[in-house]
């Protein structure tokens, strides 16, 4: 029996994929979370073989909190199951523990295809994704600029699209507000961002927040 745990903030979601989980006789979700703070409470005591985890929550984007999350989880895989459909996303979670990366609206085929993966010790991404990192190695470079972004830069800046203030984004990621506006002109500098409002825009462009 592979024990799963649901963490996303939305109920409905859950619910429905707790029922579609209760079909497979050998897949059993024995916790649910709907909070960043919710689930590492619960973690240590569910002590799940798999993590289903959601990215986007109303207390902050969870890409900042993967590392966190990962070494709380005892061991456990994790999926990634988000509607973020940006090839940095994938690349991200995968380098910071997540052993899968399902988007929402894959057939939930694949997502008990992931499951039953990643407990086998493989890497599973959705055919979506995929087909994303298959196109963009055939150009033979990254197709935007958010590839020169470290990960801490990234996490910086799906943050700030995120409205978050500096100080609320040095207490998310556990650094000092002066590292944050540094992570900021350093974004600015590779992007060719001339302000904040610049960076809101182009992570909503660029598909990197709701």
């Amino acid at each position: 029996m592979i024990r799963l745990m649901l963490a996303d903030d939305h109920v409905m979601l859950r619910e429905g994929l707790r029922s579609q989980f209760s079909r497979s006789p050998d897949l059993q979700v024995v916790g649910e979370a709907g909070s960043p703070a919710e689930l590492l409470g619960l973690l240590p005591r569910v002590k799940p073989d798999v993590l289903i985890l959601d990215l986007n929550f109303p207390e902050g984007n969870g890409i900042a909190k993967l590392a966190q999350i990962q070494k709380t989880c005892g061991g456990c895989k994790i999926i990634v199951l988000t509607m973020y459909s940006h090839v940095r996303y994938a690349t991200h979670a995968l380098d910071s523990g997540a052993s899968g990366f399902v988007v929402k609206g894959a057939p939930f085929e694949e997502l008990i295809e992931a499951v039953r993966t990643v407990c086998r010790g493989e890497t599973y991404i959705c055919r979506t994704m995929r087909s994303r990192i298959a196109a963009q190695k055939r150009r033979g470079r990254r197709p935007d600029v958010l590839g020169s972004l470290s990960q801490r830069e990234f996490e910086v800046l799906v943050l700030l699209g995120n409205g978050l203030a500096l100080k609320e984004i040095a207490a998310q990621l556990g650094v000092s507000e002066k590292s944050v506006t540094t992570y900021r002109a350093r974004i600015q500098q590779k992007l060719q961002l001339k302000n904040r409002a610049e960076l809101i825009r182009y992570a909503l462009e660029s598909n990197l927040v709701e």
